[in-house]
């Protein structure tokens, strides 16, 4: 444990040591003065940190660090292995609390103001998750004997699965409170339930499917409205409208392969995207488009950044 935390020193270092040290574009450093707070994850680790300017570059303050062996709330049997490869870390409860998940098969709620885990349970593979009414929750379990599927979850009830509908390969889930549609992304379509807590049953309803125009759906978070997504796959960027069903390759990123997440800054404009490094599902750069710029984490892979 001494040497994790020891690498996450050095990437924390790495990761607060912008501007000209590690190649970010003045232009970046310039246009940014607000701080902006983030969520980083991709090892044992989500961190919360500010983004701000400071003696005329770019720093990370104010770092803050969840650690599932610190967690109050969480079990010793979670404090490790289920949280040791984080792959997606979402503001919930009006910024109050941060819904994580991890590819060795975790998932939790965690408050933002004392770390203490409200939330708990296990999901193969999970990628990503999102809050539904009525305190439940929908997890994107990916490829595994007991995943390809979008689990149900109450955040009253840890570690109960509730309910489950295939889906292989599950990457991404959004929930569209004014349509009352959860979005999940597969392998090959965006698909879109209905849900009704009161259909014990059968809470979840599958509506709709659009195929992807390539495989590997990785990504899907929201896009510059609320009538878009963003949706990445193995080879490309799109964007997905809700009204027409409709995909088409986003104008900066479409051609770009093994984009792992998109996070855009609606009031600032400013996208913030990881790509994976060539042979491997981690990075070490943190990316931006307007402005363009890019941090370098040479102690830490990253899988997901989000702008809270």
């Amino acid at each position: 444990m001494n040497n994790l935390t020891l690498m996450d020193r050095r990437s924390l270092l790495s990761l607060l040591t912008v501007a000209g040290s590690v190649g970010m574009t003045p232009r970046i450093a310039s246009q940014q003065a607000a701080p902006r707070r983030m969520l980083l994850c991709g090892g044992n680790a989500v961190y919360d940190a500010a983004l701000r300017m400071a003696g005329g570059s770019l720093q990370w303050d104010d770092v803050r660090a969840w650690r599932p062996e610190r967690s109050p709330g969480l079990p010793a049997s979670y404090a490790l292995t289920p949280f040791a490869t984080t792959d997606d870390c979402k503001l919930i409860d009006n910024g109050e609390s941060v819904l994580v998940t991890s590819s060795a098969g975790g998932v939790a709620i965690f408050r933002r103001d004392s770390h203490q885990t409200t939330f708990y349970a296990k999901a193969p593979n999970a990628h990503s998750a999102c809050l539904l009414p009525d305190g439940h929750l929908a997890v994107a379990a990916s490829t595994h004997q007991e995943g390809n599927a979008v689990l149900l979850f109450h955040r009253g009830q840890p570690e109960r699965e509730l309910f489950r509908v295939p889906l292989y390969s599950a990457h991404g889930v959004e929930w569209d409170e004014v349509r009352g549609v959860l979005y999940a992304l597969g392998m090959d379509t965006v698909d879109e339930y209905a849900f009704d807590a009161s259909q014990k049953e059968f809470p979840l309803r599958k509506l709709q499917a659009s195929r992807l125009p390539s495989r590997g759906g990785h990504e899907l978070s929201p896009g510059a409205s609320d009538d878009e997504l963003f949706v990445s796959t193995g080879t490309q960027v799109l964007v997905f409208r809700k009204d027409t069903r409709d995909l088409t390759p986003h104008p900066t990123l479409g051609a770009m392969p093994h984009v792992k997440s998109i996070s855009l800054h609606r009031q600032s404009g400013q996208l913030a995207y990881v790509r994976a490094d060539e042979g491997v599902w981690w990075t070490f750069d943190l990316r931006f488009l307007s402005p363009e710029g890019v941090v370098q984490s040479p102690g830490q892979r990253l899988y997901k950044a989000r702008w809270v």
